[in-house]
């Protein structure tokens, strides 16, 4: 009886680390799929080109920026705030950009798609640098479309470059 429990103590774990790491594998997959949308969404942002950038939002996003409080916005809202940005700054970089999947509520590998970086800039009215220390997450469904978008940002960061 102890070696009929044991084996299928066994058996059940061996089935279960399968079944967790074909999901695994599955989410990681898409992931490296979604991967290269956020690619061209920060692509599209840094070349100033709102068109591509509103290619890529599903026409039911969901955004919310960095504003504490601030509630989620419309995608034509988004893209009206990213033109506003890009008429305001040139040179728009995002320098030291790291990339990793989501977690689900599990800490378990999502297909969503975590980016960090450094976003550097120049006001096109006075030619001052701006330096931001940024992270988002995208949420990317089947079609290829970002749907669910949340960004985090230094703002601080920008204020000092325009103390100088």
């Amino acid at each position: 009886m102890k070696k009929y429990i044991f084996y299928s103590t066994i058996i059940f774990i061996a089935l279960f680390s399968c079944n967790e790491s074909k999901e695994a594998d599955v989410n990681l997959t898409k992931f490296n799929k979604n991967l290269v949308v956020a690619k061209q969404f920060i692509e599209a942002f840094s070349s100033k080109d709102s068109t591509k950038e509103a290619s890529l939002l599903a026409e039911d996003l969901i955004a919310t920026g960095p504003g504490i409080g601030q509630d989620s916005i419309s995608k034509k809202t988004f893209i009206n705030g990213d033109k506003d940005h890009m008429i305001t700054f040139s040179d728009i970089k995002l320098n030291n950009a790291e990339y990793s999947p989501g977690l689900d509520a599990n800490y378990k590998i999502s297909p969503d798609v975590r980016v960090y970086g450094t976003w550097i800039q120049k006001f096109v009215k006075s030619g001052k640098i701006s330096k931001m220390k940024w992270y988002a997450e995208f949420k990317i469904n089947d079609a290829g479309k970002i749907f669910g978008y949340k960004e985090y940002c230094e703002l601080a960061d920008m204020s000092k470059e325009l103390d100088r």
